[in-house]
């Protein structure tokens, strides 16, 4: 599968200041999120210490790993939310999950879309954990919808799962597209197998997702 250049990604998602694109002191503390997210495991301590870097980085607007700048362009290959949502999915449970929705909570009415495909990507791993958390937040589950609708678009199993700015970047020669209206509900369960059996725990937020993603899906056949 060949990436095509990501023309949409180099020009400002993000509208990077430059101030960001300078800003070397960022880049190093970004590193250390990296470093963190390739641990095979990951720490309390560890978390908290990625919570507070990530706090400081998307304050000064630094949320995507700037690899260089060349006529003004800025070449990026991490985005913040990606390497902090991963970070938080490491080390799982109701920990992981509480400093993702802190994250969440921290960059509301971000028009970001990875915010989205990291929620669902936290709730395929901890589906029990991220549903009480969310509880009846129609809000939250449109964001958890939007992920399932973008993640699961080429199947249960989604060949894209390790890329970042999937939403910006078209693929040449890229896997095909499966969701569909007609399949939307069996693929959720087949992504999410443990909630066939707690369906009737979990029925409001179960047919919300299923539901809407049909009508997203209807609407743009």
């Amino acid at each position: 599968m060949t990436k095509a250049i990501l023309i949409i990604i180099l020009i400002f998602t993000m509208a990077i200041n430059i101030f960001g694109q300078q800003c070397d002191s960022c880049k190093k503390e970004f590193d250390k999120l990296l470093i963190i997210k390739e641990n095979s495991k990951v720490s309390q301590t560890d978390l908290e210490k990625s919570w507070q870097i990530t706090k400081k980085l998307y304050t000064l607007k630094y949320t995507d790993y700037i690899d260089s700048v060349a006529n003004g362009t800025s070449y990026v290959s991490h985005s913040l939310t990606k390497i902090f949502s991963d970070i938080c999915i490491k080390t799982g449970g109701e920990l992981g999950v509480d400093y993702y929705f802190n994250y969440l909570t921290l960059t509301k009415g971000s028009a970001e879309e990875e915010r989205s495909f990291a929620l669902e990507r936290l709730f395929v791993k901890y589906p029990e954990i991220v549903f009480n958390k969310i509880g009846t937040d129609n809000d939250l589950l449109n964001d958890l919808t939007w992920g399932f609708l973008n993640n699961r678009y080429y199947g249960a199993i989604n060949p894209l799962e390790t890329e970042d700015y999937t939403a910006m970047t078209v693929y040449e020669n890229g896997p095909k597209p499966i969701l569909n209206k007609d399949n939307c509900k069996s693929i959720f369960f087949e992504t999410n197998p443990s909630m066939k059996t707690k369906y009737s725990d979990y029925k409001y937020q179960i047919d919300y997702i299923i539901n809407s993603a049909i009508e997203n899906l209807k609407e743009n056949e």
